[in-house]
């Protein structure tokens, strides 16, 4: 994914909320919070992730269903949510807000 605006200038990434469901691996080293992380920073975009507040935990045979408030910095808003739910274990994702100056 390019960082270069319309006009050629460096584009800056940009926070943006997101609701989803994440499956955190029961073996993985860490706690959900970084599991989580884990997960979302592999994203085609994802800059960083900002923040994690964890909503729900649904217990499975080798994984925990973890449902999450996030804050992203993101290099583009385009399909960020078809981008993040093509990441394996990452479902319902929802864009909440956007922040920053409009596109």
């Amino acid at each position: 994914m390019s960082t270069k605006s319309s006009d050629g200038s460096a584009a800056r990434p940009r926070p943006v909320g997101i609701d989803c469901t994440v499956s955190v691996p029961r073996n993985a080293t860490g706690d959900l919070e970084s599991g989580v992380r884990t997960r979302l920073e592999g994203v085609d975009g994802v800059v960083d992730v900002e923040e994690v507040d964890l909503d729900g935990i649904r217990p499975g045979l080798n994984d925990l269903t973890v449902e999450v408030s996030v804050e992203l910095r993101v290099d583009g808003v385009d399909d960020l949510a078809s981008r993040l739910e093509d990441r394996f274990g990452v479902e319902e994702a929802k864009v909440l807000r956007r922040k920053g100056p409009p596109r």
